[in-house]
């Protein structure tokens, strides 16, 4: 079987590692929350070997919550997602008057 259709991201623990050890400085730092966020949406628009990406999150009870997108759904919808991975109907709402 050819492996050419699976052009994945794949990085080692190390370099998860470092990505892991800049996002701390980075809070650390106390780096504006919209810098990150436009570093984070560059890298995912950029990185064409990310095809989904998984979010997790814990509620205000502490429990954990995973979410897998689709990139290019995360990326178009970053700022109107609710808990549980839908869009909001304010989203809806706002956008319909201005089509």
């Amino acid at each position: 079987m050819s492996n050419e259709l699976r052009n994945f991201l794949a990085i080692s623990y190390d370099e998860l590692e470092q990505l892991n050890l800049k996002a701390k400085e980075q809070r650390q730092n106390r780096v504006a929350s919209h810098k990150i966020q436009e570093e984070r949406i560059k890298y995912l628009t950029d990185e064409k070997r990310i095809k989904a990406v998984t979010v997790l999150f814990s509620d205000l009870e502490g429990r954990l919550h995973m979410l897998d997108y689709d990139k290019k759904f995360l990326i178009k919808s970053w700022d109107n997602l609710t808990f549980d991975g839908s869009i909001t109907t304010k989203s809806f709402s706002s956008r319909a008057g201005t089509t």
